[in-house]
Parts: structure tokens; sequence; C-alpha cells
């Protein structure tokens, strides 16, 4: 099956390769989670990245609740021959107590929409399943078929999701910036006391002696701070 996502490659992929959090995108995943990288360098998303991932579903199947668990190998690939931008992430079965074989691909591809040359991404995604045991082969085949555009459709919510975020922080950041901040003025009141915003503080006093006596004077040093200062500076 395959989806086309109003979104760049790049954002549909950093869903992909989520590996860790791929059970908070994708229906029936119960679980996932790397248990080895096969990658001695990378990191998941950049195209060359391979690791072992260990993954457990639920479904229901003529009305019985079925859990299946599945290991796999995770090859991530950049489709060099691909006239336009392309990644894979190949999957193959090694451990399982209920397939004997679960393997299959992620193929993202980055094209122009058509109708409103907008950037975005066909996303496709196969599997062949081969069960172990008493498993109702037929009901099972049935019930992956369903699953296959509920994937993609999951996956394609997931990365509008993670777009719509990231617009509202961007929008809220810019907001933040361009507010005009709070003016401050400061005004004598008395000469231990000036006024800022409707409010007095007492202001630090110094001595100073004067040059034809031994007596001190008091002089009253009035403030001017910035917009982040607090009277704390000078007491």
């Amino acid at each position: 099956g395959e989806i086309a996502v109003p979104a760049p490659m790049d954002a549909v992929w950093s869903i992909l390769t989520d590996y860790n959090r791929l059970a908070i995108h994708v229906p029936n995943l119960m679980e996932s989670k790397v248990v080895k990288e096969n990658s001695r360098t990378g990191t998941p998303g950049d195209g060359s990245y391979r690791c072992r991932l260990y993954q457990v579903g639920a479904q229901k199947i003529i009305g019985f609740d079925f859990s299946a668990s599945v290991t796999m190998d995770m090859t991530e690939r950049i489709i060099a021959s691909s006239a336009v931008p392309a990644r894979k992430i190949d999957f193959k079965c090694v451990d399982s107590q209920f397939f004997s074989e679960f393997d299959g691909a992620w193929t993202v591809k980055e094209q122009r929409n058509p109708s409103t040359g907008e950037v975005e991404t066909l996303c496709s995604y196969v599997v062949d399943v081969r069960p172990k045991g008493p498993v109702p082969v037929a009901a099972l085949e049935w019930r992956i078929r369903e699953d296959v555009p509920t994937n993609l459709r999951a996956v394609k919510a997931a990365t509008m999701g993670m777009a719509q975020n990231a617009l509202a922080v961007h929008s809220s950041a810019s907001a933040s910036t361009t507010a005009t901040p709070l003016k401050k003025t400061a005004r004598k009141v008395n000469p231990r006391t000036v006024e800022t915003n409707g409010r007095a503080f007492p202001v630090r006093i110094r001595k100073h002696k004067q040059e034809s006596g031994n007596k001190a004077r008091v002089a009253t040093m009035l403030m001017d701070w910035d917009v982040d200062e607090t009277m704390a500076k000078y007491l």
C-alpha cells in the first residue's frame, strides 16, 4: 500500500526511523525497541543505520485477541538510482515464535503534487508474512491487509501532527521576541525611596566626608536600571 503525505520526505522519514517510539505512532503496535545496533557508526535516520528491532503487536482475529512478537533486522538505505530523493527501510524477521517470515520494507519518495505543485512524500509499505503453528492463515492475512492502510494513515497523521507542533512552537517563539517589553520608569519620591511602576523601593545610600570638616553628609543615590534588572542588585 501507499499514501501521499503533504510534507517533505525528511519529516516522514523521521517518524519511520524513530524506532523506540514507533508504538506511539502505529496502531496495534504495543512495544517497539532497539535491542541491538548493527552499525558501528551512524545514527537512526542517517540512511545507513542498521539495528535489530523487537516489536510486539496486538490484533483481534475472528473475535479473539491475538498478540505476537517479532525481532527484525532493520536496514536503512538511500536510493541513489532514483530520479528524486528516496529512502528505504528493509526489515527481515530473525526470530519469532509466531512467524517464520515477516519481511518487507518502508519506502519514502519525495515528489510534487500534480494538482498543487507542492512538495509531498509518497510513503509505501509492503510486508510478506508466513505464520507458524495453529494460526488461521486466511484470517491473519485478511487482518494484515486491513492493517496496511491503517498503518500508512497513522504515519501520515504523525507526520502532520509533528509539523503542526513545530509551527506552533515557531509562532510562539516569534511572538515572544516581537513583544514590546514593559518600560520601567523611576522617579524620586523621597530621599530614601524611588518609585517604579507605582511601587516605592528603598535606594542605597552612601556617605561622603566634606573637605572642610569631619561631619558626614548623606547623599541619595537614585539608580537607573535596565528592563530586566531588579533592585536586588543595589541592596
